[in-house]
């Protein structure tokens, strides 16, 4: 990762290439959490919530004009009434492991201080690991796991608040 790595809210002009880290995220997953492809061979992802940027936001990562990996931020869905859910995040394989994922989450959370919920699919040990550290980090070791078993979710969740001052 170069010192050019740049973290922002998406702009109208990021969603292209948004559009394509998803189909590569999507990819990434497809052993741990089956997903269809449509008959032009993309998993597609509809973004149109994401561009109205009320309840649900995009965030996005370039290494000077190369992006490299994205965040989608939606309202607390799991256990909680109120907050933010990291809907989706993704680094591109090139760029993991280098301080870009670490950054991107950063930026993420302190662009929307309150309560937090993170979740990963069963599986995926790697994201686990990774959020576990970066949260742990973020917050002093201050947040909650939790393994959900009802509802539409299905995995580990790390509970945790980034204050407004973070």
């Amino acid at each position: 990762m170069s010192e050019a790595l740049q973290c922002r809210r998406a702009l109208a002009e990021d969603y292209p290439a948004l559009a394509q880290l998803l189909e590569l995220y999507q990819y990434d997953l497809c052993e741990l959490w089956p997903q269809e492809m449509d008959p032009q061979g993309r998993y597609g992802y509809n973004l149109s919530r994401h561009r109205l940027g009320e309840r649900f936001h995009a965030h996005i990562a370039f290494d000077g004009p190369q992006p490299v990996g994205f965040a989608l931020v939606a309202p607390a869905l799991v256990t909680r009434q109120e907050g933010a859910w990291m809907e989706q995040f993704f680094i591109h394989r090139r760029w993991r492991r280098s301080g870009a994922g670490r950054r991107l989450a950063e930026h993420v959370f302190r662009s929307h201080p309150g309560c937090w919920e993170v979740g990963q699919v069963p599986g995926n040990v790697a994201a686990r690991a990774f959020w576990r550290r970066v949260i742990g980090e973020l917050t002093a070791g201050a947040f909650v796991e939790l393994e959900v078993t009802e509802g539409w979710w299905h995995g580990t969740v790390q509970q945790f608040e980034i204050p407004a001052t973070a």
